[in-house]
Parts: C-alpha cells; sequence; structure tokens
C-alpha cells in the first residue's frame, strides 16, 4: 500500500506527524487532531487483494471491543471509520524497545510491571463477556513517561462465547502464543492470556530470577491449561506472596550456614582443647594393637612360604628352621 506522507491531512481533520509502525492488516500512524488539537493514534487498514479499503473482520471485533472499554492503561477509541481507525495517543516507549536498550529489567522491576499488566487483563476477563487478548507480549505494552503501562494493539483479541467449540481465527504471536492458539483445543479462555503473560514476564527479567519466581512462571506456562493459574487474581496473589517465600529461603539458608559454621567451630575447639589427650590416647591405643597386627603379619608370611614350596616348589627363608614353622602353625590353628 502507499504509505502516507507526514504533514498530510487524512479526512481533512488529521495531520499525519510520522508513522509508528505497522502490521498484517493495518499501518499505524501518529497524528494531530486539528479539531480537538490533540495528538492522536491513526489505524489504516490496507487495500483487500481487490484494491478497496474495507474493515477486516479483526479491525471489526477490535473496533467493537474498545468501544465499550474503559480503563486508564488501555487506548480510547475516538472515531471509527470504514478504512481506520482513531484512538488516544499513548505517549512513551514499547516494552520491547526498552528491553533493547537496556537488555533486561530488575527482578522487582519486571514484577511491578507486570502486576499492571495483570490488572489489565483481570478487567478484560471480568466484563459481563470476557474480553481474551491473546497477543500479549513487550511490542505491545507501552512504558508510558510516567512509568506505568498501557495495553494497545488489541486486533488479536476476541469474544470469548460459553458454546464455542474454538476460535474463529488462530491468531497469536510465536514464542508468546499458548499451545491452544494453534488450534485444535478448544477455544482461548483468560488461561491463554495467563501463558502470554507468563512468557512476557519471563522475558522483562532476562530469564534470570529466583527460584520462586520462575517456579510463579512455569505454572503460568504449563502446556495443558488445566495445570495453570485459573485465573489473573491468582497469578497476582502468587506475586504479592513470592517475596515472603525467598526472605524466607535466605533466612534458613542463613541459619544453617551459622549452624554449620557454630559445629566446626565447636569441633576445632575440642581438638585443640583436648589435643595432648587425644594424642595420648592414639599412642596406648596403637601398642596395645601393634603386637596383634605383627603376629597375623608373622603368621601370614609363614603360611604363604608354606603354599609356594608345596605348590611351586619354591623355597624362601629355609634357614628359618623347623621349630619356627611349626611355631607359627600353632598360632595359625589357635586363631582360625
Amino acid at each position: 500500500m502507499t504509505y502516507l506522507e507526514n504533514e498530510t491531512i487524512y479526512r481533512e481533520r488529521y495531520r499525519i506527524l510520522r508513522r509508528l509502525g505497522e502490521g498484517g492488516s493495518s499501518v499505524v500512524y501518529m497524528a494531530f487532531d486539528e479539531k480537538c488539537g490533540e495528538p492522536v493514534t491513526l489505524k489504516l487498514f490496507r487495500e483487500n487483494p481487490h484494491g478497496k479499503k474495507m474493515t477486516p473482520d479483526t479491525a471489526r471485533i477490535e473496533m467493537e471491543v474498545l468501544s465499550g472499554l474503559s480503563h486508564q492503561s488501555i487506548p480510547k477509541l475516538r472515531e471509527a471509520y470504514d478504512d481506520a481507525a482513531v484512538m488516544s495517543y499513548i505517549p512513551g516507549n514499547s516494552l520491547e524497545k526498552a528491553l533493547a536498550r537496556k537488555g533486561r529489567f530488575s527482578e522487582k522491576e519486571a514484577v511491578r510491571i507486570g502486576t499492571e499488566i495483570l490488572e489489565v487483563l483481570e478487567y478484560l476477563h471480568e466484563r459481563d463477556i470476557p474480553v481474551i487478548y491473546r497477543d500479549l507480549k513487550p511490542a505491545n505494552v507501552m512504558l508510558r513517561p510516567d512509568g506505568h503501562i498501557s495495553l494497545i494493539d488489541f486486533g488479536a483479541c476476541r469474544l470469548m462465547e460459553k458454546e464455542a467449540g474454538g476460535d474463529t481465527l488462530n491468531l497469536g504471536t510465536n514464542g508468546f502464543a499458548a499451545p491452544e492458539q494453534y488450534g485444535n483445543l478448544g477455544q482461548t479462555d483468560p488461561r491463554t492470556d495467563i501463558y502470554c503473560f507468563g512468557r512476557t514476564l519471563l522475558q522483562l527479567a532476562g530469564g534470570r530470577c529466583s527460584y520462586e519466581l520462575m517456579e510463579i512462571i512455569e505454572k503460568c506456562t504449563m502446556p495443558d491449561r488445566e495445570d495453570r493459574f485459573t485465573d489473573c487474581r491468582e497469578v497476582e496473589i502468587a506475586l504479592k506472596r513470592y517475596p515472603l517465600r525467598v526472605a524466607g529461603r535466605r533466612v534458613l539458608r542463613g541459619f544453617k550456614l551459622a549452624a554449620g559454621s557454630a559445629v566446626m567451630a565447636g569441633i576445632i575447639s575440642f581438638a585443640l582443647l583436648h589435643y595432648d589427650a587425644v594424642r595420648s590416647y592414639a599412642a596406648d591405643d596403637a601398642r596395645e594393637r601393634m603386637p596383634a597386627v605383627q603376629q597375623r603379619l608373622n603368621i601370614a608370611g609363614v603360611r604363604l612360604k608354606e603354599m609356594l614350596r608345596e605348590q611351586f616348589g619354591v623355597v624362601i627363608g629355609e634357614d628359618a628352621g623347623a621349630d619356627d614353622v611349626g611355631y607359627a602353625e600353632e598360632i595359625w590353628e589357635s586363631e582360625r
């Protein structure tokens, strides 16, 4: 399609400032509403194969959903046209750009952002007709100048139907989409967004986080949705409680290290205090045991010589004499 040039006036009202991005069915611009005197987001739909601009099903659903939403972290739909939608402009940068710039967020910051995302998802899921977002990823979350987030691009969202056997369109992003978004596993539901949330949180933390947080992420992203958290509120509760588990584990580890150090110090102190007594005991024990050990060695030597002489004809130490051999054999028999 032909892109709108900067300063172009669309519908004699919206002055194009710059292109923000594009997808398979639309191009998004930042524009200035000359009538209201403020910036807006203009989403212009692409032409279909027949050369006509028309509202695709996904865009129609997006506008239908946005028209019924009122949340500080969701863009407001201002105007809807056959070939475009006009929404409130969200300043800031996407989490995707923030990650590209800084690499990853600290665990504390990732959890703070994740908690705000959950609040938005919970708002969508608890409507009379639940809205399933289906495309949660860092690129679709804006980090505003005030430090809070906004969820943008509802192009993949759908209204959950109680009796539906599956989604009409299988939409999502590879790497973030849940298994059921690829079809044949029933319609998507709130647990689908929880899966996408877990993948997003993992990327925000850069894959480096505490064991306790990783447990939460793993439960969010279980392949079978029956094994995931039931709803966003459960995930929120888990995120609020997990710092206490981290603190408890660190305290326990500290106790174990302290206890181990105390035991080792006690052993060393005991050894130092009783060194002379221990050494004397060891020497006396050795003196008592050595004669018996020496006797058994002599017996073994005699028996070895006899075996060599009887079986191989080898004579070793013959000058020891028959009496010595007989004495050794007597001792051998008495020991058996």
